[in-house]
């Protein structure tokens, strides 16, 4: 998965990157301009990680989550349960 293809699924790339690095806040990735070089900026400065470490992560994630989506179709609608209980 390249980067170009998980621009249209940002907000994966967002959820991931709040997971892994707690540090890099939503409006961090609201003016990051959907840039890997930015994002992998914004990690180092935040982080401290080594500019090169970040990106290896990044890719690492990029690649998990393609690999999440190629077994999990999403919906495009919610799924809704029926209340549990009497």
């Amino acid at each position: 998965m390249n980067w170009i293809e998980r621009d249209a699924n940002w907000a994966q790339v967002g959820v991931g990157v709040r997971a892994k690095w707690a540090t890099v806040t939503d409006d961090d990735l609201r003016f990051l301009d959907r840039s890997k070089d930015a994002l992998v900026a914004k990690i180092h400065e935040r982080t401290g990680l080594a500019r090169e470490t970040a990106e290896r992560q990044i890719d690492a994630l990029l690649l998990m989550l393609a690999t999440v989506e190629a077994r999990e179709p999403v919906p495009s609608m919610a799924i809704r349960f029926p209340p549990s209980g009497p």
